[in-house]
């Protein structure tokens, strides 16, 4: 009986709820299947499945929190969030664990946090509580804002621009990302306000000489490191390199390949055995294409793009500006990293630092995966509200009338 946008909302609500819920199922059972050979020889076969588990816990708690509050109440602690999470990035830098030469965590009492995966939810909500009051006064966005505009401004002045408050605070964050180092995370990170901007009505074509700029200095970073540029050769021939720059794409490459259709079977995929580095965080997708085959793989890319869809849904049917772009951002957030993981796994895109949500092994990942997930299904729980107290009065009319009825009908004389 509820009208067609709380019905919509009703329906989006069901399907991110569900693939959240799978993503998470077939994310723990695809961690247990990658770690267990390797924490047998330590003595328990269930080191990284427990420490997964214990993860989820830990983050419904957030999750739930975020779920059941009021959304914009979020707009409150963003100030508190952004200066907390610069503090641990400069943390980082200043006492971090290295792990393969970078060095992107903070340990305590034998866990580890890496400020990096909060920083690309940091970011989301710094955009959107900064473009939303812009936008209900009917202001311009743009990338880049004139220093000084008006009458008497000289053309020096109205020539002379800079990035748009959100992206100057983006870049506080990337900057450190990029330092650690962490290329990967650094792009989400400046990716996720640039798209936020664009949908809120930014023109590209007003800042294509500014982009070439980027475009040229982004191709000095990747000279200046040459571990980056190894990661593109060994991207554009991967089987020239095998044995040395292509080992891990090439490995991944044979994981998915040898699945098959139907694949090994869950816990028989060899590539896991030694062959196939970090197979339990950044290729579990290898992993899962291997043991699970092309069906659970396409499942895989069914349930992000159903994410995708429905939070793109969620965020159009929003008639608040800091929900609308708070769900398209958290939506691109599960989208672009998805994409990206799974791109980099087929050999498709280079090899880039970047988890794939819910199934890549990561306790800080997981954490805030789920907080993001309760962000976008309070939004949905917001719109189905929003979208039941518009109900025609005449749908009210119809509904009070046939309450009316059937209390005749069961009660005599109460009606």
């Amino acid at each position: 009986m509820m009208n067609k946008k709380a019905g919509k909302m009703n329906m989006a609500m069901l399907v991110l709820l569900t693939a959240f819920f799978m993503l998470w199922t077939i994310g723990t059972v695809n961690v247990f299947s990658a770690t267990f050979a390797e924490d047998m020889s330590s003595g328990s076969a269930f080191g990284h499945l427990i420490r997964q588990l214990v993860f989820s816990v830990i983050g419904l708690i957030p999750a739930m929190y975020v779920f059941k509050r009021d959304y914009r109440d979020l707009k409150k602690h963003t100030a508190w969030l952004y200066a907390v999470t610069v503090l641990l990035l400069l943390a980082v830098l200043a006492a971090g664990v290295t792990v393969n030469g970078a060095k992107r965590w903070i340990g305590f009492a034998g866990f580890t946090f890496q400020p990096s995966e909060l920083a690309k939810l940091t970011v989301i909500l710094c955009t959107a509580t900064i473009l939303a009051p812009m936008i209900e006064a009917g202001k311009r966005i743009e990338f880049l804002v004139p220093w000084k505009t008006g009458r008497g401004t000289s053309a020096l002045q109205r020539l002379t621009v800079y990035p748009q408050r959100c992206l100057a605070l983006t870049l506080v964050l990337a900057v450190p990302v990029v330092v650690q180092p962490d290329a990967g995370t650094a792009i989400i990170i400046m990716a996720l306000p640039i798209l936020m901007l664009w949908i809120s009505g930014a023109r590209v074509m007003h800042v294509k000489y500014p982009l070439l700029a980027a475009a040229v200095l982004a191709g000095l970073c990747l000279l200046a490191a040459p571990y980056r540029m190894n990661r593109i050769v060994a991207w554009l021939d991967p089987w020239g390199y095998e044995k040395t720059l292509g080992y891990q794409t090439v490995q991944g490459l044979i994981a998915i390949g040898s699945g098959g259709i139907m694949g090994q079977g869950l816990g028989e995929g060899i590539s896991k055995f030694s062959y196939l580095p970090e197979a339990h965080t950044d290729f579990a997708f290898a992993v899962l294409a291997q043991e699970w085959g092309l069906r659970g793989s396409l499942v895989m890319l069914l349930l992000f793009s159903a994410i995708i869809y429905y939070g793109c849904i969620c965020a159009i049917n929003c008639k608040d500006p800091f929900g609308r772009l708070l769900a398209f951002g958290v939506t691109m957030y599960f989208g672009v990293q998805g994409f990206i993981n799974i791109g980099m796994v087929s050999g498709m895109l280079p090899v880039v630092g970047v988890p794939l949500p819910f199934i890549s092994y990561g306790g800080t990942s997981l954490i805030v995966n789920m907080v993001a997930a309760g962000i976008l299904l309070n939004i949905c729980k917001s719109n189905r509200r929003e979208a039941q107290r518009q109900a025609p009065a005449g749908t009210l009319r119809e509904l009070k009338s046939m309450r009316d009825e059937t209390r005749s009908v069961f009660r005599p004389g109460r009606s």
